[in-house]
């Protein structure tokens, strides 16, 4: 496992072939294995790279606070870290999030950008963005987390679950099982009285935006919204599948990723 070293604290990441370099981000709950199977189709024709966001996974909390912006300077130490001058970024619901705001920061560093199930705005999420107090069940409940309380959490968002090879939800049962409970409970604020609606008008990038036509985490509608706010978008909806189109069609997925970064254009399915 590479890793290294931000302002005293591990960052652990998973790395992938050679060539032009693409960082993709995890969502909340999540960690660098859930990329698993598309750094395996990147790795042919780019540099992929997918680390644990702070506290997730293998990474250590660190000095960087769980706000959009405190994501977007951890993504900016990462990138100096491992000297890339210019990347292509893609991240999943909060880690989409996250690389809109550092998208809308640093836009001299972005090549594309690609948005997987993310939420622009708090009103496109499920009822569960609302529940005041989340982060105090998450503190209080974290002592109880087992795997099969784990893998009940990694199913919920998938619409067809027995589809997931068993390997690869252990692999990040067992990467979710080392997330911290700062991580999990602070993270939660940065979707709170979110709207990115500013920063998505701003981005003069192509961007590459993929929902599950199923997703019940987010409305999927949001794509339409997201398309228009956009300068040049490009947007594709995957058929049977919900909020990880990234890992429960990963096949259809992985064309549509490599297409646009390949600049061959993208076809929902």
């Amino acid at each position: 496992m590479p890793a290294v070293s931000l302002e005293g604290a591990k960052v652990a990441y998973e790395e992938r072939g050679k060539g032009e370099p693409v960082i993709l981000l995890h969502g909340w709950n999540g960690t660098r294995k859930q990329w698993l199977l598309n750094l395996r189709a990147l790795a042919p024709r780019f540099r992929a790279i997918a680390p644990d966001l702070p506290g997730f996974g293998e990474s250590d909390d660190g000095p960087f606070p769980y706000t959009l912006d405190g994501m977007a300077s951890f993504l900016e130490a990462f990138r100096e870290a491992l000297r890339l001058p210019r990347f292509h970024l893609a991240g999943h619901s909060m880690g989409g999030c996250i690389a809109i705001r550092y998208t809308s920061l640093h836009a001299e560093r972005v090549e594309r950008l690609v948005l997987v199930s993310t939420p622009t705005r708090t009103v496109s999420m499920g009822l569960s963005a609302f529940v005041p107090g989340a982060r105090c069940f998450i503190s209080s409940t974290y002592r109880f987390r087992n795997e099969a309380m784990l893998k009940w959490m990694f199913y919920r968002g998938l619409y067809e679950p027995e589809r997931q090879d068993l390997d690869f939800v252990r692999a990040n049962v067992k990467a979710g099982a080392l997330t911290t409970r700062r991580a999990l409970s602070a993270s939660t604020r940065l979707v709170r009285r979110m709207d990115l609606s500013g920063e998505m008008r701003s981005i003069d990038l192509p961007t590459l935006i993929v929902f599950g036509n199923r997703d019940r985490n987010v409305n999927p509608k949001e794509a339409l919204r997201q398309r228009d706010l956009l300068s040049r978008p490009y947007m594709t909806v995957l058929n049977s599948c919900a909020h990880c189109p990234h890992y429960e069609r990963p096949d259809l997925f992985n064309t549509v990723l490599l297409d646009f970064l390949l600049d061959k254009g993208v076809e929902g399915g």
